[in-house]
């Protein structure tokens, strides 16, 4: 029985972990995009929109990573 307790738990864990990790990386992006948008006019000529979508995509979801790690450690 302690076994079943134990695996559900660490399944309840293994979820909220991924649903803080979504959350965080929700946050960065909800800040990032239109930091994008802002941006892209400026060196969008540059790098081209699929680059720069790229690597805002990157960005952001190391950055949510990074804030994960930083509260939740």
């Amino acid at each position: 029985m302690q076994e079943y307790a134990s695996g559900v738990l660490g399944d309840r864990m293994s979820n909220s972990s991924l649903i803080n990790r979504l959350m965080c990386v929700a946050l960065i992006v909800a800040v990032v995009f239109p930091l994008g948008r802002m941006v892209f006019p400026m060196i969008g000529h540059d790098i081209g929109e699929t680059p720069f979508g790229a690597i805002e995509a990157v960005v952001s979801t190391s950055l949510g990573f990074g804030l994960y790690a930083a509260l939740f450690g």
